[in-house]
């Protein structure tokens, strides 16, 4: 019988953990999915070889580079470019080129942007629309490193078959790889494409969350919050939003929150985007 050796947690070691992060960084923890978090967790312990929570604990309040090191880790990942291209396809027909106007500044806010992939794709869109100069885009993360880490453009090589497949059923003109070049090290985007982002660090409950925006892309995060977080999250947004203001959230999510329909208007069933009533 094959014996795997995986660390196990136990909920109140997990507490602790949560409680430290809390006390001593500010990051609340304590409203996201136990399980998923927990797993996150035995992952990185395991991986840096700890042998008791203890002597994590200890590691991750005295020495802040880990710690960094820690939420770089214990954040998702977007996998790939241009994830779920029919959504893609109805931002370049329909959103984008139907809200953006040249008289008027509009702000796109991506929360937690992490590997960047959704940010990278987003900015190479409006680049062929030609929408650039009319668009604010703000990308946010608790991650320190997530951050630095989109601002040289490095991604992992492994995803270009994926990515390039991905932009070849929006676009039938031009290549992805116009975008990106390979080098000994791995793969990096043209952090042009970039240059008018701006990038910010922000808090795990999004309190600190930008005013007038109207997009936010907040795909994919929500299965990793409990209810009482996911409604908060969703009343953040709605605040941030300006009337008419658009939210796309994961295509196998939605918003669900008692009185929710006063706030927004479903869309697209398929794509999962929500419209800000305007009254």
């Amino acid at each position: 019988m094959e014996i795997t050796n995986r660390y196990e947690l136990g909920i109140v070691d997990t507490r602790n953990i949560i409680k430290v992060l809390d006390d001593v960084y500010n990051i609340d923890f304590k409203n996201h999915a136990l399980t998923f978090f927990k797993r996150r967790v035995e992952s990185f312990i395991k991986q840096y070889n700890f042998k008791d929570t203890e002597g994590f604990i200890q590691r991750i309040e005295k020495d802040k580079d880990f710690f960094e090191l820690f939420i770089k880790e214990i954040c998702v990942e977007t996998t790939e470019m241009f994830r779920d291209p029919s959504l893609w396809r109805v931002l370049k027909d329909d959103i984008l080129p139907k809200n953006i106007s040249s008289t008027a500044n509009f702000k796109i806010w991506i929360p937690e942007v992490t590997s960047g992939e959704e940010l990278y794709s987003l900015a190479i869109m409006l680049q062929k629309l030609k929408m650039t100069d009319y668009v604010q885009i703000i990308g946010t993360s608790i991650s320190e490193g997530h951050l630095e880490r989109i601002k040289t453009g490095f991604f992992d090589p492994k995803k270009i078959e994926t990515n390039d497949a991905n932009y070849s059923r929006i676009y039938t003109d031009g290549k992805l790889s116009d975008y990106y070049t390979q080098k000994e090290d791995g793969a990096y985007w043209n952090t042009s494409l970039i240059e008018n982002v701006k990038l910010t660090k922000q808090n795990v409950i999004f309190d600190d969350y930008p005013k007038g925006t109207k997009l936010i892309l907040f795909r994919n995060q929500m299965i990793y919050f409990n209810q009482i977080l996911q409604e908060r999250l969703m009343k953040i947004m709605y605040n941030s939003l300006v009337p008419g203001g658009h939210l796309v959230i994961g295509n196998n999510e939605r918003i669900d929150y008692w009185n929710s329909e006063k706030d927004y208007v479903l869309i697209s069933d398929s794509e999962s985007i929500y419209k800000k009533r305007l009254s």
